[in-house]
């Protein structure tokens, strides 16, 4: 490129004054009013760029000006890419998508890279042969005349500015090429331009900032009113991944004896496949994290010595970017918090660990407040324990029946898809549903035969006895359908009330089948204990009278599980009676 086409010119900014100090003799009059009439239209440009805070249509809109000012052909806005340290194409109103893509310009290099390197603008007088831009198509471009302009904010000495970015305009047409006056133009618009972008990069991070923290009150929120750990954790890796613009995150937490990570939470294409899947301790960049307590921001992983490409196998996902924070409560590092891969394929930034060290932060309170919740569960849980301990020490032959019932409920419930929410109140319930024979007599509860009928009718007040005993007590509420229903029986012959079917409340159809297995293979002071097969034989013989048979199918289904031997301390005859034989057919 000849440098006769090169004409390097401190452009001054456009004013009245300069117009009317650069305005020649011969200068007609009606090119006077166009240049007034380019100045006003540039002073309703600012203000219209000013109201532009969405990034895209800014770009667009800056290009279109230039284009209209300049009488050119087109028009592209060249950023700087502040983690690799060269210069991109933002966006071309001429150029090829191919080309967009694929231009890199390091600074002082071509045309682009000497203005942003020098902060000053060039005009290009034709013909201009080649590459403006830098090396980028295999054919040269024809360009008649050209302007290239920094884009620095106003207010400031050039150097001191922060470059935003560079514009370029061009004209095919030799005939008519581009004056110092379009060129003073154009860096006046620069200079809007410039301002413009800025605000809007700082509105975008604004709007980056509100909605992070919002979704961190929107967390907090969830902590405050859930205590379903696994449902906060996730929740917290979706916001993160969805703020962060990633293809996949993971949470993971270090096993205190083993001190392997463990995956918790794992988010994006193949998340199912690592759950529960442990790292050797130390090993990959997590473990790096784990083992180092401090954020790594990692952008080309596949050349990190310290990346483990065993995920990536057995998912079938390439980490090529992420971030990894720690996770810390109560100055122990207890997990690793991961996003991987930003979707557009841009690399992650200091700003990106900030985010994720923040839904860090809200992990670790979600995880300490589930450890102090575990433990206040189960000194509540011990206690009721003791509680059904001492009802049970009345009655000697009982010995061990509550825990039973609880155990066989609770396999029960499963079979049933209960949640651990409802299995939880369940156990409380199994516990203490016989909780109000504490006020039924000795004479009554220890009677080696059977009861009279006053003696019975004082029995069945159990119940009712002890719901008014819980009813005060907040917490044992959830628990007072086992309480008051757990002698009721299908065909409405139970009681206290004599409720049929679905009239029953769940809880109460659960217990009486469970409840009368294990008060049927017990020993008792005027007989031995049935065999688990005779006792199933007769739940199954009352299916559909005295038992729900929604409820008795579930428990057979259940009852497989189940260790006989250690639960009853001794062994149990195999399910072979005929009985059983025909119900299992």
């Amino acid at each position: 490129m000849s440098k006769k086409t090169l004409q390097k010119t401190k452009a001054r900014p456009l004013s009245p004054e300069t117009i009317q100090a650069q305005a020649r003799p011969e200068e007609a009059p009606e090119e006077l009013r166009r240049r007034y009439a380019d100045l006003s239209t540039l002073y309703m440009v600012g203000a219209r760029l000013s109201a532009i805070l969405q990034w895209e249509p800014l770009l667009l809109e800056i290009l279109e000006t230039a284009i209209h000012l300049t009488q050119a052909n087109g028009a592209s806005l060249i950023l700087p890419d502040n983690y690799r340290g060269d210069f991109f194409i933002a966006a071309s109103r001429h150029l090829s998508a191919h080309i967009v893509k694929e231009t890199r310009i390091k600074s002082g290099e071509g045309i682009a890279g000497w203005v942003a390197q020098n902060r000053e603008p060039l005009l290009l007088v034709g013909p201009v042969t080649g590459n403006r831009f830098t090396n980028f198509s295999a054919k040269p471009t024809q360009v008649g005349s050209a302007i290239c302009v920094p884009l620095v904010p106003p207010a400031m000495s050039a150097q001191a500015s922060p470059l935003v970015g560079v514009l370029v305009v061009s004209r095919r047409n030799q005939a008519q090429p581009f004056s110092q006056d379009d060129m003073q133009l154009l860096y006046a618009l620069s200079t809007q331009a410039a301002t413009a972008l800025e605000n809007a990069r700082q509105y975008q991070k604004m709007q980056r900032r509100a909605t992070q923290l919002q979704n961190l009150i929107d967390i907090s929120r969830e902590m405050a009113t859930s205590l379903n750990l696994d449902q906060v954790l996730r929740q917290i890796m979706e916001k993160a991944v969805l703020l962060l613009r990633a293809q996949a995150g993971s949470l993971l937490l270090v096993d205190e004896e083993t001190k392997e990570l463990i995956f918790k939470v794992a988010l994006g294409p193949a998340g199912a496949i690592l759950s529960d899947t442990r790292l050797p301790p130390g090993v990959g960049i997590a473990g790096a994290v784990a083992r180092d307590g401090k954020p790594l921001i990692v952008n080309d992983a596949q050349a990190d010595p310290r990346h483990y490409g065993g995920v990536d196998a057995s998912t079938a996902l390439t980490t090529q970017t992420l971030v990894c924070v720690p996770l810390i409560s109560r100055s122990r590092i207890i997990g690793v918090l991961e996003v991987i891969n930003k979707a557009d394929g841009t690399p992650f930034a200091e700003e990106d660990s900030d985010t994720l060290a923040a839904f860090a932060l809200e992990g670790a309170i979600a995880l300490e407040n589930a450890r102090l919740y575990s433990e206040l569960k189960q000194a509540f849980t011990d206690t009721v324990r003791v509680i059904a301990n001492a009802v049970e020490a009345r009655d000697p032959y009982t010995a061990g029946h509550t825990g039973r019932v609880t155990q066989l409920a609770i396999e029960t419930a499963r079979e049933l898809k209960w949640t651990t929410e409802q299995i939880e109140i369940l156990e409380i319930g199994a516990l203490l549903h016989d909780i109000g024979k504490i006020g039924v007599s000795d004479a009554i509860l220890r009677k080696p035969g059977h009861l009279t009928d006053d003696e019975y009718t004082e029995m069945k007040k159990h119940p009712i006895v002890g719901a008014n005993m819980l009813e005060g007590v907040g917490l044992l509420r959830p628990i007072l359908a086992y309480v008051l229903y757990h002698q009721e029986r299908f065909d409405g012959s139970g009681y206290p009330f004599g409720l049929k079917g679905k009239e029953i409340p769940i809880e109460g159809r659960l217990l009486p089948v469970v409840d009368t297995f294990d008060a049927m293979t017990s020993d008792r002071p005027y007989r031995k204990g049935r065999q688990p097969a005779e006792a199933i034989a007769e739940i199954v013989r009352n299916r559909g009278t005295q038992f729900d048979p929604e409820i008795v199918d579930a428990f057979l289904r259940a009852y497989k599980r189940i260790d006989f031997e250690s639960l009853y301390h001794r062994p149990a005859a195999p399910l072979d009676t005929p009985r059983e034989k025909q119900y299992n057919a």
